[in-house]
């Protein structure tokens, strides 16, 4: 068995590297770390240990959306976020029409929003352990 010590860096396809380079510095903070050459063309963005590779699409012209229902692909990832981040969230995201709001479940509150790309991006505080 090969035991992970942490997840490394997610690889997301975009159509416009500039626009989504900008936009996850704008909402999260996160810098260009460095260039993914020879790897891809793409650019590995961040920031307190969290690595996201953009890497852009050849043809974005005949992209074509994710149907995470009936593809093999990476529905979301998630970030973990203040409290007081999560309660701004629609404010922070304002051209965002349709957030989920997740709010039952036992462990963790969460807002799902997407990026430039449709890329679903789950912010979630954990909730307190119960006393039993």
């Amino acid at each position: 068995m090969i035991k992970p010590t942490r997840l490394n860096a997610v690889v997301l396809a975009v159509r416009d590297l500039e626009r989504s380079v900008a936009w996850y510095k704008e909402k999260f903070g996160f810098e260009k770390l460095y260039d993914d050459v020879p790897n891809s063309p793409g650019v590995v963005i961040g920031r307190e240990g969290i690595e996201l590779c953009l890497n852009p699409l050849q043809d974005p012209s005949s992209a074509t959306g994710v149907d995470t229902r009936h593809q093999a692909c990476i529905q979301l990832f998630c970030l973990e976020v203040e409290a007081s981040d999560l309660e701004r969230v629609a404010k922070e995201f304002p051209e965002d029409q349709d957030i989920v709001i997740l709010d039952d479940h036992p462990k963790y509150r969460s807002r799902i929003v997407e990026d430039p790309d449709g890329h679903s991006i789950e912010l979630i505080v954990k909730k307190a352990k119960q006393l039993s």
